[in-house]
């Protein structure tokens, strides 16, 4: 498919687009505005003490980073999640509130980060924090020590770097003394032993807590109650259900377009039948009650923009012949109801109004509709010059308001449509038709529907085949198209009958006025109630 077709298509379906674009969009801000508030908070501990450490030890690094998994599957068991509750009084299971609380460990980090969600910001804030507390309380429990073996350590280091305070202050003042007596040099040496001594027991004590610094918990960042929510987010919903309308607009358009089997325009004309599109004959609006008369926009509105798409096939059919000038042309379509019978009588009022002198022949001998359009009597015709050579075709065949044109009925309906017009009688009428008019055009029945219309144009000069825009299909007119190939038949081309009303005004932007109807001056005198409506074909 080119891009031609695809924006062609586009243009066709704006609506349906627009329209699924705005209403799911509405209807996701309104889902939107409904849902609850989802407040988060977030609260960040660091496992181990290498920030204070002067000198960090990368096996304690590899150790925090290991231990932040195993703290992070703590903060979401059963125990931790139930001392949570406990404490806040929540009245939830360990279940529910799990569903509330996610911890991050990153391998590559010893940070652990703990994420509570709830309707309430304040609450959110409080259950991440409470978690974290649970955790650092937890936490001896996990180095494999008592909580009182840890204390003690602490204060034997607090209480030993006091002692080497004060000793170091001691020595201080008995070095600034410019003369020191014996027993102050002996106090001193005292001293000097005493401040070794102290400081490896304090390193043998530091050793011990610092084996144990790794998988110490320290809250670095507590979580504060969030201010916006962080669901819903009705900007980025409404933006997602006006994208997923969109989607389902163009999956709907496009299996209607797949499924769809009208012929539309000229280029599925040519993909269909291979044939060239010689007229785009313009929808033309008015009241299907009126009398069948009003039809002929080419001879009630010559100014118009339909009479004036008569006058373009009527140009492109010569073209189509210039090499081999056509004397006798078959109007025809694939199923009933295409105007194949309006065209025809329009195309035969186009042709008069050249100079040349046009017979049109209704062969449709199963369901005439001609003489309906000119508003003329069906006592004789085709039939009755079928029936006897004594006939007079210049008696029969019936002057129009249009000069130069004259209509030949059906005449009364045989039982035998197909035999008659295959018949050697036919081709002899044939010739007399012939020598009566520079151009004789006959209006036959569709192809599908009998097989009158093969039959003719196999001895026709050129076929016109008719397709409706609106309600042509592919499997109706393929087949036509065969057949009349199968036939013999020399096909000029196409008319595309009743293109849309946007092309339509295309064409009255060109011809400068309003082409679907234009009120004559006078019309003629037999055409009853004149009216600068056209109707449709």
């Amino acid at each position: 498919m080119d891009l031609r077709r695809q924006i062609a298509i586009v243009r066709a379906w704006f609506p349906l687009l627009l329209a699924s674009v705005v209403l799911a969009g509405i209807a996701g801000y309104v889902v939107s505005s409904m849902l609850p508030k989802i407040y988060e908070a977030r609260t960040t501990l660091i496992v181990g003490q290498l920030l204070s450490a002067v000198n960090p030890d990368p096996n304690q690094l590899l150790v925090s980073q290991r231990l932040s998994t195993t703290y992070a599957a703590v903060a979401t068991k059963g125990p931790t999640l139930d001392a949570v509750i406990q404490r806040l009084g929540l009245g939830v299971t360990s279940n529910d509130l799990s569903q509330q609380v996610h911890v991050d460990a990153p391998l590559d980090s010893s940070l652990l980060t703990i994420t509570a969600q709830d309707r309430d910001p304040s609450r959110a804030a409080a259950i991440a924090n409470a978690i974290a507390a649970q955790l650092i309380a937890t936490s001896p429990a996990l180095q494999g020590r008592q909580a009182e073996f840890q204390a003690s350590i602490d204060a034997d280091l607090t209480a030993t770097q006091d002692q080497i305070d004060a000793i170091q202050s001691q020595i201080m003042t008995l070095s600034a003394l410019p003369v020191r007596t014996a027993a102050q040099d002996a106090d001193l040496q005292t001293l000097d032993g005493r401040l070794v001594s102290l400081r490896s027991a304090y390193a043998t004590l530091l050793s011990f807590s610092s084996s144990n610094a790794s998988s110490l918990l320290t809250v670095i960042e507590p979580a504060v109650a969030p201010v916006n929510p962080i669901s819903p987010k009705p900007l980025i919903n409404t933006l997602l259900a006006a994208v997923f309308g969109l989607l389902v607009a163009a999956g709907v358009i496009a299996v209607a377009e797949r499924l769809d089997d009208g012929i539309r325009d000229s280029d599925a004309v040519l993909d269909v039948t291979g044939l060239s599109t010689l007229g785009a004959i313009l929808r033309m609006k008015g009241d299907r009650a009126r009398s069948e008369i009003y039809r002929l926009a080419a001879l009630l509105y010559p100014r118009s923009g339909a009479a004036e798409a008569y006058r373009t096939l009527r140009a492109n059919i010569e073209f189509a012949s210039v090499d081999a000038p056509i004397r006798t042309l078959l109007v025809t379509s694939s199923a009933p109801g295409e105007g194949k019978t309006v065209t025809s009588a329009n195309l035969a009022i186009v042709f008069a109004q050249t100079g040349r002198r046009v017979l049109l022949v209704d062969a449709d001998l199963r369901k005439p509709g001609v003489h309906l359009l000119f508003d003329l009597p069906n006592a004789h015709g085709l039939t009755t010059l079928l029936r006897s050579d004594e006939a007079d075709l210049d008696v029969i065949a019936q002057p129009t308001e249009q000069a130069n044109l004259r209509i030949l009925a059906t005449g009364p309906l045989p039982p035998n449509p197909a035999e008659l017009l295959g018949s050697q009688r036919m081709r002899s009428v044939m010739e007399r038709l012939k020598s009566a008019a520079d151009l004789v055009i006959f209006d036959s029945p569709p192809v599908r529907a009998v097989t009158d219309s093969a039959i003719l144009s196999s001895f026709l000069d050129g076929t016109l085949f008719v397709i409706d825009a609106g309600r042509s299909r592919r499997r109706a007119v393929r087949p036509a198209r065969e057949t009349l190939a199968k036939a013999g038949a020399k096909i000029l081309g196409v008319a595309l009958n009743r293109i849309p009303a946007k092309a339509d005004a295309e064409y009255a932007s060109y011809y400068g006025g309003n082409y679907e109807a234009e009120q004559v001056a006078k019309p003629p005198a037999r055409l009853p109630n004149a009216s600068p409506e056209v109707p449709a074909p």
